[in-house]
């Protein structure tokens, strides 16, 4: 009975990662060993589950009824091992985190030794990526991201919100028309970030009761949002940089602060996301309040900029 069970895992990882490679990865095994399980799971019950060629694999009818009982142990034996962790109130034992890259490099990571010194049993894995993630998929506990069109099925605690700034550094500005109005961007070199998810061409600005959204547009498009920093800060046009990405640019004459009677009035939810489950295991919880402290409220970044910018 328990080489069944562990086969129905094993079978459940493979329909969710789609592929014998992703299953083997998620679960620290071998591709023969998901082979293997998977043929004997099928000898046992006599019945086909996964129509398999070189470079695909789809469930058969079968399968696909036979997932949502896999799904249910496979559920229930994550939720018992949670409780057993939380029993012995340890944090420990590994987490796989998945972080956005640009945030996740510039804040998350340079807090990762304090956080191994406060939890020494705890290993963490860090995945950096700008996609939507499928956590399941992925094989991730905990996910730092600013999406915010999650699947159903994740839960999201807000950590912070990042806000924005117009800027251009004094080279762009030397032989151009400074912007005296949100329109007036129209008329300029607008530098963008853009991702196959993801289009911030319309910048949106409020002053008083007064609100409106731009469409801008410009000669450089990139999916990192420190290359539209840095491409900011080299002169080549007007950007609407997330406070995040700032440190010592304001205060070192790299950048000018546009418009700051009108403000930059959007907002970068960051969010930890996690499966939904009954019991939320005591490593991602305590992750999650470390995270949440690290940042602080404002966030850190911010308290450090409206030194020099008005946010």
């Amino acid at each position: 009975m328990h080489e069944r069970a562990s086969q129905m895992v094993i079978f459940y990882a493979l329909a969710k990662a789609g592929s014998f490679t992703a299953a083997a990865k998620q679960m620290g095994v071998s591709t023969s060993h998901v082979s293997k399980q998977l043929g004997a799971l099928e000898e046992t019950i006599n019945v086909k589950l996964v129509h398999r060629t070189t470079r695909s694999l789809t469930l058969t009818d079968a399968g696909q009824q036979f997932f949502l009982y896999c799904e249910t142990i496979y559920n229930a034996m994550t939720e018992a091992s949670a409780i057993m962790d939380d029993e012995r109130d340890e944090v420990a034992g590994i987490l796989r985190l998945g972080l956005s890259q640009s945030f996740g490099t510039m804040h998350i990571i340079p807090a990762i030794d304090k956080l191994r010194n406060q939890y020494p049993d705890l290993q963490v894995e860090v995945r950096l990526f700008d996609h939507q993630a499928d956590m399941l998929k992925d094989g991730l506990d905990l996910w730092v991201t600013n999406f915010e069109d999650l699947p159903e099925g994740y839960v999201a605690q807000r950590l912070a919100d990042s806000n924005f700034v117009l800027a251009a550094s004094p080279d762009y500005l030397i032989d151009k028309k400074v912007p005296h109005h949100p329109l007036d961007l129209v008329e300029h070199n607008c530098l963008t970030y853009q991702s196959r998810y993801r289009d911030y061409s319309n910048w949106d600005f409020s002053k008083g009761n007064e609100s409106l959204c731009v469409k801008v547009s410009g000669n450089y498009r990139v999916d990192l949002a420190e290359a539209v920093r840095d491409a900011t800060i080299s002169g080549w046009g007007i950007a609407y940089l997330a406070s995040y990405l700032l440190t010592n640019e304001f205060n070192d004459g790299k950048l000018i602060q546009l418009l700051p009677d009108w403000k930059a009035s959007q907002k970068m939810p960051i969010y930890a996301v996690y499966p939904s489950r009954k019991h939320l295991p005591r490593k991602i919880s305590a992750v999650i309040d470390f995270l949440r402290e690290h940042i602080g409220q404002p966030p850190y970044w911010d308290k450090a900029l409206m030194k020099r910018v008005k946010l």
